[in-house]
């Protein structure tokens, strides 16, 4: 069946996010260091999933000020990380942020996620400012190095330093002011993604899950503001994380070669953000198998024993997913609750209006 024009671009873009991280994973692997480059090839991953956004009509304006932000954001979480109360609360803060930013400015609310997701991997590998900087200045690299493929090869017509502006961040924030509105339901999705993202860091610590940062990416992911979207997205994910980690594990079982493991991440990776742009929306679930084979592998590189990795994940997926289902439900019946409230008091006032004086 040919591929529609659509599919096409997003088939050739992909394979020109490829270079990129072949590069970067290829260099690691043929010098030993495999740890620093899987953290430089997330940062070109990172860049790979937003290449074909822009903000204000222009490519380069969103994707320096995304990989600016994995750098800042990948520094403050390895500091945070050393003291948990510090990163609970840079995690509500971006949680709080990303939750507000929904529904506002599309673009913007993916960088957020962006960050919101490398602050909490980071903080799961707290260290000296020394290290912090390390790993900021690898997933910064990384993303450049993506930039720079693209901006070379693929889209050199969107990126012009031109479009580039000092004050975008002003006039994006004067207008974001000036089109919030504070409306019930988005008052309580934050105050509720707060106390979700809380509550499962919680567990997290209580019960010392490894890989437990995955249990708030989840949460991130998952909860939106309507209630139906969440529980689907929170079903595909949990059934995809099942399936890719077995397989993924079952894999890498069978054929512990570096090569093998390396080329699974290239080919996962490669497959998840092409089908990221527009099937994600038809099908979450093999979003989530394809992506959860993709971190297997990449973490495979390092040595961790497979089984492990997939278990893991799974454990963490399905903890922020029944925290997403929890957020979401209470946002929707303290919503409904303050709704019914403002039809009683316009009720009684309709009705004090109708008394004869």
């Amino acid at each position: 069946m040919p591929l529609t024009p659509g599919l096409r671009h997003d088939v050739i873009l992909g394979l020109y996010c490829l270079p990129a991280i072949i590069l970067i994973s290829l260099t690691g692997f043929i010098t030993g260091h495999i740890p620093a480059a899987s953290i430089a090839a997330s940062g070109a991953l990172t860049l790979a999933f937003g290449a074909n956004k822009t903000w204000g009509g222009s490519s380069l304006s969103l994707l320096s000020t995304t990989t600016l932000g994995l750098a800042v954001s990948t520094w403050l979480g390895c500091i945070a990380g050393n003291l948990l109360p510090l990163y609970v609360g840079g995690a509500l803060l971006y949680t709080g942020l990303y939750v507000v930013m929904a529904n506002i400015d599309a673009s913007a609310w993916w960088m957020l996620q962006q960050w919101a997701i490398a602050y909490l991997v980071s903080g799961n590998y707290a260290g000296t400012a020394e290290h912090a900087l390390w790993r900021a200045g690898l997933a910064a690299m990384g993303g450049m190095i993506q930039m720079a493929f693209l901006a070379l090869v693929f889209q050199r017509g969107l990126f012009h330093l031109r479009d580039f502006r000092p004050g975008t961040w002003i006039r994006f924030l004067k207008h974001t002011c000036g089109k919030y509105k504070h409306r019930i339901h988005l008052q309580w999705s934050v105050i509720c993604a707060m106390l979700g993202m809380a509550a499962a860091l919680a567990v997290v610590e209580t019960f010392h899950l490894r890989n437990g940062y995955w249990a708030g990416m989840t949460l991130l992911i998952c909860l939106r503001n309507n209630y139906q979207d969440t529980v689907s997205r929170v079903q595909a994910r949990v059934l995809g994380t099942l399936i890719g980690g077995i397989t993924a594990a079952g894999l890498t079982d069978y054929c512990s070669s570096p090569l093998f493991i390396m080329t699974g991440f290239i080919v996962t990776g490669f497959m998840a953000y092409t089908f990221s742009w527009s099937l994600i929306a038809r099908s979450y679930g093999f979003f989530s198998f394809l992506i959860t084979m993709m971190v297997v592998f990449m973490i495979a590189g390092f040595g961790i024993p497979q089984p492990a990795i997939a278990t893991h994940r799974f454990e963490a997926t399905a903890l922020g997913g029944m925290v997403a289902l929890a957020a979401i439900m209470l946002t929707r019946a303290v919503t409904r609750k303050q709704i019914l409230q403002g039809d009683r008091r316009q009720q009684q006032q309709e009705n004090q209006d109708r008394r004869p004086l």
